[in-house]
């Protein structure tokens, strides 16, 4: 359910990102959707308010007012929603002030404010409220990660104490634990490295490792929340820096690939399969949308340069869960 793994990178030439994979257990009629200025999006059941900036995202598009996952406004803000079970908490006050709902937060912050410190401020004016939504019919857990053109990023965390913001000083997400817990882990693991491990003499024997990759011993390869976030911090920190935006989201996608998951690899207490659905690579620079789907592995781009961001309507590209394949000797 609303898995997810989530990282930050730049390259040489500052092109920034923020990455994600969306794990779930179903598919929900998604598509990249492009909203427009001055849009009034539903915010809570019963609720619009008009939002100043354009932006676009992925989204469950065949409802009334579309429920973004992530996406990126015309500002070079970029946001994202991952699950956070057993740690969300919402407030439960009908009338709360700026009341959200939590598959609301990615659509209302991208929509009114234009920078990360924006951001922050605009979360002390609104409190995250219980109440469900018609795609799952149940409250989901939820935290949330923003990042700017400036390649700095925060987490978004509902605790029961209220919502904390915390600084992402490692530029990763994934799931529960809370957002302090996956960085004080970290320190478990700092002998992890690239390096292959020297061989080792005895008195009688010399004893090498067996191939490349010993430095690498230790580092978790299950499909937990902890361990992928490990990976991914992995990846972010050693992985070799891109020279532009087209080799960084290359770069990404081999990085979101030590998290992705196949059918049939994860399975819910309810039998259901927990897998990739997409995977993106959000320029905050460029303002451009890469993505690739479990059906498609064909990277397409979603750019709001070249939208119409004045349009009274919405634009959607719907996802098109088939595979591409370029037969280069077909019949």
């Amino acid at each position: 359910m609303l898995g997810c793994s989530s990282f930050t990178f730049g390259t040489e030439d500052n092109a920034q990102f923020l990455s994600r994979t969306m794990d779930f257990s179903m598919y929900t009629d998604s598509g990249v959707v492009i909203v427009p200025r001055n849009y009034e999006m539903e915010v809570r059941q019963n609720e619009l308010r008009k939002g100043k900036y354009a932006f676009l995202g992925m989204a469950a598009y065949k409802l009334q007012f579309p429920i973004f996952y992530d996406g990126i406004n015309e500002k070079g803000l970029a946001g994202a929603t991952l699950y956070y079970p057993g740690f969300a908490t919402y407030t439960e006050k009908k009338d709360a002030r700026g009341g959200v709902n939590p598959l609301r937060v990615v659509s209302y912050i991208l929509a009114n404010a234009g920078s990360l410190d924006e951001a922050i401020a605009l979360f002390e004016t609104i409190e995250i409220i219980n109440e469900s939504n018609s795609i799952l019919g149940v409250v989901p857990p939820l935290h949330y990660i923003f990042s700017d053109g400036t390649g700095r990023s925060i987490i978004v965390e509902p605790d029961a104490d209220g919502i904390k913001i915390h600084q992402d000083t490692v530029g990763v997400m994934t799931n529960s634990p809370n957002y302090k817990w996956h960085e004080a882990n970290l320190r478990n693991y700092i002998g992890v490295n690239p390096r292959s491990k020297e061989p080792i003499q005895t008195t009688t024997k010399t004893f090498s490792p067996f191939g490349q990759g010993s430095g690498t011993f230790g580092l978790p390869g299950d499909y937990t929340p902890p361990s992928r976030f490990l990976r991914t911090a992995y990846m972010k920190f050693y992985a070799s820096e891109p020279k532009n935006e087209i080799d960084g989201v290359t770069q990404i996608f081999h990085m979101l690939a030590p998290v992705e998951i196949p059918k049939g690899a994860v399975i819910h207490q309810n039998g259901h399969n927990d897998y990739t659905v997409y995977m993106t690579a959000m320029c905050t620079t460029s303002l451009r949308y890469y993505f690739c789907e479990y059906d498609n592995r064909r990277i397409k781009c979603v750019s709001l340069h070249q939208a119409d961001l004045n349009n009274e309507k919405l634009e959607i590209f719907p996802l098109t869960m088939k595979q591409e394949i370029e037969f280069l000797n077909a019949d």
